[in-house]
């Protein structure tokens, strides 16, 4: 199996359940999973895969676009704590090279090893190119400690 053409948001989802038929149960999968925050999709790309079988002779790409769009840096993650009939999700984002905790109406500030030790469910890349684009753009807005990062919504908390 190889990818063609990469999504600028490359979402990931984790199985974290089983189920069995020969004992007719299903279980919730909580074992910790590590999860690269930089992602070189490149050796997935079928141009990469034909290249690296047959070599640059045969297959003509018009250039090579994969270094521009294969990399990914992770922006969010999704968690989810309970069992498999019930239970709480928790979303984590970065912004500004600053990860933040999403939980119902509580937003809070956490590190980066918090993120890396979560139980991810699903995993959210940007392409490179995108992500930093994102991050310029945000550049001009202060951040001072005092201020609210985040814009209240009507009808939010």
């Amino acid at each position: 199996m190889s990818i063609t053409k990469l999504p600028p948001v490359l979402t990931l989802h984790v199985k974290r359940f089983e189920h069995s038929f020969v004992k007719k149960l299903s279980r919730k999968i909580d074992r910790y999973l590590q999860f690269p925050f930089s992602l070189d999709m490149t050796p997935y790309l079928s141009s990469s895969i034909l290249r690296a079988r047959y070599g640059n002779r045969i297959f003509n790409f018009g250039g090579n676009e994969s270094d521009t769009f294969s990399k990914f840096e992770i922006f969010a993650v999704v968690t989810h704590s309970g069992t498999l009939e019930s239970g709480h999700y928790v979303s984590f984002v970065r912004l500004r090279n600053q990860w933040y905790r999403c939980d119902d109406a509580w937003i809070t500030e956490v590190d980066e090893a918090t993120v890396r030790a979560s139980q991810c469910y699903m995993i959210f890349y940007a392409q490179k190119t995108l992500f930093n684009n994102a991050s310029e753009d945000l550049s001009h807005l202060p951040n001072s400690p005092g201020r609210e990062v985040f814009i209240p919504i009507a009808g939010c908390c």
